[in-house]
């Protein structure tokens, strides 16, 4: 699985689509016609949008990308909201750790993902069992059974699984350690900017491309620190990234900012993301009265 960061020129119309690509081939800068052109919220940031999933990138872009796509320029690409230049800014293969084989037991498997077999059949169209599955069936089995690839079936497996053994923090565990000790702790904000501008955590420090390194720099490896995202769909893979960098106190704040503005400053507005769109954002939510 990768994980792929980008940045864009968004533009409304394809004469300015097709100027902004010409002045790129001839070799302009892409943050400098990004200021010049773009109409995304994420000029503010260089036309970074962050963080996303293979399948996530695939369904915005129409192709699979890998390591050696690093720096590559796609586009325009004509969507129901405009036209849109790519710029592939990073690439990083994340490996879930080998969990479950080919011999484990879907008994087993079950117990250890809950809803795995809707999973697996909205993934592979691995057919639900009519009955509970046996104790000799095993992913190998079913997957020779049904026809299905073992080597992808156990690496969507693998990283479900990694995916929801995470550690993490409930919003209100976390408003107690900022009344009591907030030094002690260093709260991370991954969203976008337009995310951020609608709420955050005020003592949060906002991660960026161009200010992640500075701020990772200035923390001890071992303070305790809370990853924010939307509802703690993207924070696995940092905490992960986090985790190699060689921090060794790191968790996601269960829910995210939006169980924040739900559970414990209800001033906050909440917001929606439509996820068939990989990172577009659509309308703010009403307050819950």
């Amino acid at each position: 699985m990768f994980n792929i960061r980008m940045s864009q020129i968004f533009v409304h119309s394809a004469d300015e689509a097709v100027a902004a690509k010409k002045e790129l081939d001839a070799g302009e800068g892409f943050v400098g016609l990004v200021e010049k052109y773009s109409a995304c919220p994420s000029k503010k940031s260089g036309g970074d949008l962050g963080w996303m999933n293979e399948d996530q990138a695939l369904s915005f872009m129409g192709e699979k990308l890998t390591e050696k796509d690093r720096g590559k320029i796609l586009g325009p690409i004509h969507s129901q909201y405009g036209y849109h230049i790519l710029s592939v800014t990073d690439v990083t293969e994340e490996k879930a750790p080998e969990v479950f084989s080919a011999q484990t037991a879907m008994i087993e498997l079950g117990e250890k993902i809950p809803g795995v077999n809707d999973l697996l059949f909205q993934k592979f169209q691995v057919g639900l069992p009519v009955l509970d599955y046996k104790p000799e069936d095993t992913i190998g089995s079913v997957c020779d059974k049904q026809g299905k690839q073992l080597g992808d079936v156990l690496e969507f497996l693998n990283m479900e699984f990694s995916k929801s053994n995470v550690p993490t923090i409930s919003p209100k565990d976390l408003q107690s350690k900022i009344d009591s000790a907030p030094d002690k702790l260093a709260i991370l904000d991954i969203r976008e900017d337009w995310e951020r501008d609608i709420a955050k955590i005020g003592s949060a420090l906002l991660i960026t491309r161009e200010s992640c390194d500075s701020i990772l720099n200035s923390l001890n490896k071992d303070m305790e620190l809370v990853v924010v995202d939307w509802k703690n769909d993207r924070s696995p893979s940092f905490l992960k990234w986090l985790s190699q960098r060689g921090f060794t106190d790191a968790k996601g704040l269960e829910g995210g900012i939006d169980a924040w503005a739900e559970t414990v400053d209800l001033s906050l507005a909440r917001y929606d993301i439509d996820e068939d769109d990989g990172y577009r954002y659509e309308d703010i939510m009403d307050e819950p009265e």
